[in-house]
């Protein structure tokens, strides 16, 4: 099961620290995060690579929109010099890194173009497509080595994904890997459980928003959350996406706990080491890999009882 720590860049000596701790548990790698009011992206994925000798480290993801080919290029030669094999690109239309500037994601050819360019000038660099639907997930098929399904753990939508990726895949080549993405929350006890719960409800509605906002097509989504959902992410707040605390998102189902149940178990795992090692054995029976985004703020400790689970499973 490979599985990698999804991580935003809060302060270069936690980067190393969560690197270095990943590295030691055994976990396949750490993927960086590209978004406002964080550390920068590459600078991160440099620190990352200089303090681990095996852990694959990745954009998890980046856009073409504010990182022009040019630059993700320029990352990909430097890491690859330095430390062959153990870089990957991953990229995406663009979210919050971009809505929260008011720019719009990039139009799907624009993806894929960025994508053939960087390809073309960094061939030995692996790329990822994060994708929440088959139009994307056609591009990862075509340009990219894999996507990440941002559709959480649901595995008929997982199954879509990669079905729409391996239909567009060219004659000749390689199968693309399909990569999961959830957040996880580890606890010791129930009241433990129940508060890491409730800290990753925002978490739940930003990766749902990325998810259904745009399209329910082929996403296995209840129907009779449909039309509550889509009134609901009308009113998203960017400025507040996956921001901890009793944000307008944290608290948009807040009057439907049956929704917000749905989000946080499709979308969250979350529970004893136990629990959560059963969970992710299941999901890693249908996907190459599995993206564990953690409680950025905890990280650390949430590293640990990661090692717990590990050692569960």
């Amino acid at each position: 099961m490979r599985l990698c720590i999804n991580w935003l860049p809060l302060r270069p000596e936690l980067t190393r620290s969560v690197a270095r701790r990943a590295e030691d548990m055994g976990l396949w790698g750490i993927g960086i995060g590209d978004s406002p009011n964080y550390g920068e992206l590459y600078s991160a994925c440099a620190d990352a690579l200089a303090v681990t000798s095996s852990l694959v480290v990745g954009t998890s993801v980046t856009n073409p929109i504010t990182r022009h080919w040019s630059v993700a290029a320029a990352a990909g030669r430097t890491f690859e010099d330095a430390y062959p094999g153990r870089f990957r690109l991953g990229i995406g239309r663009g979210d919050s890194a971009v809505r929260t500037f008011g720019l719009a994601p990039a139009g799907l050819s624009a993806m894929e173009r960025f994508l053939a360019t960087f390809t073309e000038n960094v061939p030995t660099v692996r790329t990822l497509v994060a994708a929440s639907g088959a139009r994307t997930a056609r591009i990862a098929g075509r340009a990219a080595d894999g996507v990440i399904a941002g559709v959480g753990a649901d595995t008929v939508a997982i199954r879509t994904i990669g079905a729409a990726a391996d239909v567009a895949r060219a004659p000749g080549r390689e199968r693309t890997e399909i990569w999961a993405s959830v957040r996880l929350a580890v606890g010791r006890d129930d009241t433990e459980i129940a508060r890491l719960r409730r800290a990753l409800v925002p978490r739940a509605v930003s990766a749902s928003h990325f998810a259904f906002a745009a399209t329910f097509a082929g996403k296995n989504v209840p129907e009779h959350f449909q039309s509550v959902l889509t009134e609901r992410y009308a009113h998203y707040d960017y400025t507040a996406h996956g921001v901890a605390g009793k944000t307008s998102n944290a608290t948009m189902f807040a009057d439907r706990p049956d929704i917000e149940d749905y989000l946080l178990n499709r979308f969250a795992v979350v529970g004893s080491p136990g629990d959560c090692a059963q969970r992710l054995s299941q999901l890693s029976a249908h996907v190459d890999g599995i993206y564990l985004s953690v409680i950025f703020e905890d990280a650390l400790a949430q590293l640990d009882a990661i090692a717990e689970m590990l050692s569960a499973s």
